[in-house]
């Protein structure tokens, strides 16, 4: 096969990283021992060397102490092995899953017998508590059910068919299903600020936001490229799409996507250098934009540096395991 030259996508900032990269690996693999015992060993041990604990540090780098970064990197870790596990449940089935883990996100305990990632998730909401509010606890709750509802949900019939969508269905599902709604929820906790409803329902925070998700929506379809070449067509990698759609080769689909890339950068940097007024809220806000933009760099950062094999090497990425118990 060609050896295919994949563009690096460039940004004009920085990236930081909180000085925990490398302090949690004991912890998460005492996690995935502990409360992940439904899946197979094989699986648990991939888990351990994909080393999500460390992204946690790249796109959370305002955290000061361990305690504070703890209940981020196990989110990480909860979230990304629920999306793994049920990316191929029957949508009914899912939705059941989806409230039970919202449940507990709220504040109830989870029930005797049940997963091990219950308990993970209710850990986290615990350790989340000091540091957000009723408010902050409801925004979380509402971005895992919109993750799960409008983009797992939305992308298993594709799946299931490995039939291509059109690219701007694609946008739509990708923009929930990457996760970045519930993962920019930590930003706030930590850098120690709680955007009241004023901030967090703002039209052009929200729009951050969203142009922050289809940003690293094609930074995670640049990562696994090279992964997805040497396994089934993956029909939900945003090339591969531009490629069917247009019906063009390889090359131009990552210059497509690349030029969108960086449409989408320029639309955010222009609205984070002129934000609205929010008063005496004004640094805090600006703040928290400036940490937002540091996801974006940090994830692009952690797909190239950090100590993960789950984007590069085949085999090393968890193939979905629910429908196949029983």
């Amino acid at each position: 096969m060609k050896q295919l030259d994949i563009p690096v996508l460039q940004y004009s900032w920085a990236y930081k990283v909180a000085p925990f990269a490398e302090s949690f690996y004991e912890e998460q693999n005492d996690w995935i021992d502990r409360d992940y015992q439904f899946m197979p060993e094989a699986t648990r041990i991939k888990y351990k060397r994909n080393n999500l604990v460390q992204a946690a540090s790249y796109m959370f780098p305002a955290t000061k102490t361990m305690e504070q970064m703890r209940p981020i990197a196990r989110f990480m870790v909860w979230l990304t092995l629920y999306e793994d596990y049920y990316e191929l449940c029957p949508v009914k089935e899912l939705a059941s899953v989806r409230d039970d883990i919202m449940n507990v996100m709220l504040g109830d305990n989870p029930r005797p017998g049940g997963i091990g990632l219950l308990r993970q998730v209710a850990l986290s909401r615990d350790e989340f508590r000091p540091y957000v509010n009723d408010n902050w606890f409801q925004r979380w709750a509402e971005s895992f059910h919109d993750y799960t509802t409008y983009g797992i949900m939305e992308e298993t019939p594709y799946k299931l068919k490995q039939e291509f969508p059109t690219l701007s269905h694609l946008l739509l599902m990708r923009e929930y299903s990457i996760s970045m709604y519930p993962y920019a929820d930590p930003v706030e906790p930590s850098m120690g600020f709680i955007a009241p409803d004023s901030v967090s329902k703002h039209p052009v925070i929200k729009r951050l936001k969203t142009l922050m998700s289809r940003i690293m929506v094609i930074q995670n379809s640049f990562a696994s490229i090279e992964k997805k070449l040497v396994m089934s067509p993956d029909v939900l990698n945003i090339i591969f799409v531009m490629k069917q759609q247009y019906k063009i080769s390889l090359e131009e689909a990552c210059m497509e996507a690349m030029q969108m890339h960086n449409d989408y950068v320029r639309e955010f940097m222009e609205l984070k250098v002129n934000l609205p007024e929010f008063g005496p809220l004004q640094k805090d806000v600006e703040n928290f934009v400036h940490h937002i933009t540091l996801m974006i760099s940090g994830l692009g950062a952690w797909y190239h540096l950090g100590k993960s094999p789950r984007y590069e090497v085949p085999g090393e990425y968890p193939r979905p395991e629910y429908a196949q118990q029983g």
